[in-house]
């Protein structure tokens, strides 16, 4: 059944993002466009049902429940297309306007902690993290063109926030939206963009 449904569905069928066209070029769009299909297919075989609304909702409810112990394969992440992908956003200059690298504060005071003579804290290991730019084109689109209020208030907080627990911020955006929701493209690609790229990158950077 998964199978028909994808096959009747091509990728130039699609237009997620198009509302964003007044504000982002025609090439952020045809990739963001480009992105939020491939994740559509992603959830369908994952879940292997053709109601990709309720994909994407149970997604969510998924990645933003703390509770839940995740049954995504590191292929549903690390897989060449969905890398390719951010490849192509990377060398177009649309990941800019998405993402910026997350710097961290030297000035940010350490709680103290009590610890023994001698003791020497292990060096952190650095992490490569890229989150939702505040300043960026995507963001700014986004909150001129969402009609939904709570959605840019998370998104807004995520960027503002950057070093939040994903499931936290999935958790937020799961309470401001319902399966409807995703009736709406827009939507979609929101989910795509900040809940399923984002981490793609986080552990392509990453791996070790």
């Amino acid at each position: 059944m998964t199978i028909s449904f994808l096959s009747c569905k091509s990728q130039t069928d699609v237009n997620y993002a198009d509302k964003l066209k007044s504000c982002l070029s025609n090439e952020d769009v045809n990739l963001l466009n480009k992105a939020t299909f491939h994740f559509e297919k992603l959830l369908s075989e994952h879940y292997q049902n053709s109601d990709n609304s309720e994909n994407f909702n149970s997604y969510l409810t998924e990645i933003g429940s703390i509770q839940t112990e995740m049954n995504f394969t590191a292929d549903f992440y690390l897989n060449s297309s969905s890398i390719e992908i951010l490849d192509e956003m990377e060398k177009s200059g649309t990941f800019g306007k998405i993402w910026t690298e997350f710097i961290e504060d030297p000035n940010e005071e350490e709680i103290p902690i009590a610890v023994p003579p001698g003791y020497e804290e292990p060096e952190k290991e650095k992490i490569d993290l890229y989150i939702l730019n505040s300043n960026g084109l995507y963001l700014e689109c986004i909150n001129k063109k969402s009609d939904n209020k709570e959605v840019k208030e998370v998104l807004n907080s995520q960027s503002e926030y950057g070093d939040i627990s994903p499931s936290i911020i999935a958790g937020a955006m799961k309470n401001a939206m319902k399966k409807t929701d995703f009736d709406n493209g827009l939507n979609k690609t929101i989910v795509a963009i900040g809940f399923y790229y984002n981490i793609v990158d986080l552990l392509n950077r990453n791996q070790r």
